[in-house]
């Protein structure tokens, strides 16, 4: 645990912390805001479901393109053209009195949203020594989980005092994070040289990368198909609002793994991405036959525990094969990769659901993780290779 304070003892690393921080908290709190304002205004979870949706679809369609762009000319002023934008929308949005202006702002909110974690990824080896740099990461991971599991509770509570304060709250914390990386930049990551065509063809072009691009579009099939099994499941058995503590225990599970593997000594990033595939692969088969309440949440909770070092191991497989000069869109991609699974996992997941009950859905994604361990496996000397 001791690395985690020398870790903090880097002014750099506090100021990336809080950074990062502010910034997943704004992103995980935003959708739900979203959700609770346009519910507000209408009436009606369709449109809430519009608004959400457009949110989610314009970040997934230009992700790539804010990272090339961050990547190409540094941070500061992408970030700031982006949080600009971004300022305006959620003006936009929490000054909306119908489902098209709720919809459009949504998306042009989605679109413009600052990649504050993508940026900040190559910074931690600059803010932290070598030896550091895993549990850096770490870190990182373990503010996502935190995220996940307060920033809905933050939005909630923000809303019951009026959903444009809601969305108000996610607008600034996004904001505030943005702004902590242009005002106050720690480091830059090398520019990219002029014989770098672009993030696009640099994807294309790395078979390792290729393959991160695969795993992260099966990783995203999984999750999409527990938003909708984990409720389904507990509908059977009563509500489905009782899925909020199932996905908590996934949540929790991650953060304590993530504490451990960001504290122990380095090893292969190709060896613990693989084993995290197959290890969540196989606890979600048993979940998927556990009974509801205690045993499916301590199976729950050790499936958790795979997120935080897959997502660890990922940042460390960029670092070995992102060219120089991608660095940020690189990552970009692969949140693209894993938005586009997230939603084609969920919209067979519901069928599947309605008419076989939630047990095939748990299966769909432990099928999921296994065929994106089984990609890597075949993969390993590519990834293996620096």
């Amino acid at each position: 645990m001791s690395a985690y304070g020398d870790v903090l003892r880097s002014p750099a690393a506090r100021r990336l912390v809080i950074a990062t921080g502010s910034g997943k908290f704004g992103f995980a709190a935003f959708p739900l805001a979203t959700v609770l304002l346009a519910h507000g205004e209408s009436g009606s979870f369709v449109d809430a479901g519009l608004a959400a949706g457009a949110w989610g679809i314009g970040g997934t369609l230009t992700a790539p393109v804010r990272g090339f762009l961050v990547d190409r000319h540094g941070p500061r002023i992408p970030l700031t053209v982006l949080t600009s934008v971004t300022l305006l929308a959620v003006g936009g949005l929490a000054t909306a009195s119908d489902t098209t202006a709720l919809v459009i702002f949504g998306a042009v909110a989605g679109a413009s949203a600052p990649p504050i974690v993508a940026s900040i990824r190559p910074l931690w080896k600059h803010a932290v020594r070598a030896g550091l740099v895993r549990t850096a990461y770490a870190m990182d991971a373990i503010l996502t989980e935190a995220a996940k599991i307060c920033g809905p509770l933050l939005a909630a509570g923000a809303a019951a005092w009026s959903p444009q304060i809601g969305v108000a709250a996610a607008g600034t914390l996004l904001i505030l994070g943005a702004m902590l990386l242009v005002v106050r930049p720690t480091a830059t990551s090398d520019p990219a040289p002029p014989n770098v065509a672009g993030a696009r063809a640099a994807v294309q072009l790395r078979p390792a990368l290729r393959l991160l691009l695969l795993a992260n579009a099966a990783l995203g099939f999984c999750l999409g198909a527990l938003t909708v099994g984990l409720p389904a499941r507990a509908a059977e058995h009563g509500s489905a609002a009782g899925s909020g503590w199932l996905l908590a225990c996934l949540g929790l599970g991650s953060a304590l793994s993530g504490i451990w593997f960001g504290s122990r000594r380095q090893g292969a990033p190709v060896r613990g991405y693989i084993a995290g595939f197959a290890w969540l692969g196989l606890v979600l088969a048993v979940a998927a036959v556990a009974p509801m309440g205690l045993p499916l949440a301590g199976v729950l909770l050790i499936a958790g525990g795979a997120f935080a070092p897959i997502t660890i191991c990922l940042f460390e497989l960029l670092d070995q094969h992102a060219p120089r000069g991608t660095e940020v869109s690189s990552l970009m991609w692969m949140v693209s990769s894993e938005e586009l699974g997230i939603a084609l996992g969920a919209m067979p997941a519901g069928v599947q659901a309605q008419d076989a009950g939630a047990g095939l859905v748990l299966i769909t994604a432990a099928v999921s993780a296994g065929l994106g361990a089984v990609v890597l496996a075949g993969g390993g000397r590519i990834l293996a290779r620096r």
